[in-house]
C-alpha cells in the first residue's frame, strides 16, 4: 500500500486496521522504507454503532479500550487527546439519523469512500453540514486499485500522526 501510495503521488497514509493496532516495530520499519511518504497510525474501531477511525498522539499498541459503544469510545479518545472519525457512515443502514449522533463529539466524518455509494455519500455530507462535522474522503482501500481513488488536500505538510491530530483540531474549532 505504502509503495503504491508513492506511485499514485499521494503525500500520505493512514493504516488503520480493523480492531487492530499495527505493531510499533513494521510501522517505525514502514516509516524508513518510505521517507517521503506521511505514514499515520490508527485503528479502524468496531462497534454496535458502526466503524470508527481512531488516531492517538502515541504509541497505542498495547492500548485496548474499555468501552464498545461510540459516545463512551470517544470520551476516552478525547482523554488519551486523539481523534475520532466515523468511518464509512450508514454504511449498513441509512435510513435513519442515528439517536447517538447529537450528543456525539465526532472530530470528523467520512463523506466519500469506496465503501459508500452515492445515497451514502450525500446523506453524510448533509451531516457534516449540519453538525459543523470536519469532512474526509478516504480511499479505504482493501486492494490496490483502490487506493488514491479517494484522498483529502491538506494544505500543510503533516509530519505524523500527532500533526495530524492538531491540524484536525485546528480545523474543528
Amino acid at each position: 500500500m505504502c509503495r503504491r501510495a508513492v506511485e499514485v503521488g499521494l503525500t500520505g497514509i493512514a493504516l488503520t486496521e480493523h480492531d487492530l493496532w499495527w505493531p510499533r516495530s513494521e510501522y517505525e520499519g514502514l516509516k524508513e522504507m518510505f521517507p517521503e511518504l506521511t505514514i499515520l497510525q490508527g485503528i479502524e474501531y468496531s462497534c454496535p454503532q458502526g466503524h470508527f477511525l481512531v488516531f492517538l498522539p502515541h504509541s497505542a499498541e498495547d492500548l485496548v479500550f474499555q468501552s464498545y459503544k461510540i459516545l463512551n469510545l470517544i470520551e476516552e479518545v478525547h482523554g488519551h487527546h486523539g481523534i475520532v472519525i466515523w468511518a464509512h457512515p450508514f454504511r449498513f443502514d441509512y435510513t435513519f439519523y442515528p439517536a447517538w449522533l447529537d450528543a456525539a463529539d465526532l472530530d470528523g466524518i467520512e463523506v466519500a469512500s469506496s465503501n459508500m455509494d452515492h445515497p451514502m455519500k450525500i446523506l453524510a455530507q448533509g451531516v457534516a453540514r449540519q453538525n459543523g462535522i470536519m469532512p474526509f474522503e478516504n480511499s479505504d482501500a482493501h486492494h490496490l486499485d483502490t487506493l488514491g481513488k479517494y484522498f483529502n488536500e491538506i494544505p500543510v505538510r503533516l509530519k505524523d500522526t500527532e500533526d495530524f491530530i492538531d491540524y484536525v483540531r485546528r480545523k474543528s474549532v
